[in-house]
């Protein structure tokens, strides 16, 4: 299963947008997708994170 890691330099620079395009584009193209996040910055002490949802 090939993988690919979407990166960047920062927080809010399209990251997730672009894993959504890419994940959207490969599943209409009739692939099998798993999206995956392992670990999210830029969030403050006292306020709910990703993993809260």
């Amino acid at each position: 299963m090939p993988v690919l890691i979407v990166t960047g330099t920062g927080t809010e620079v399209g990251k997730t947008i672009v894993t959504a395009a890419v994940a959207a584009t490969a599943r209409a193209h009739g692939r099998t997708v798993a999206v995956l996040k392992p670990a999210q910055t830029g969030v403050a002490p006292d306020e709910r994170g990703d993993a809260a949802e």
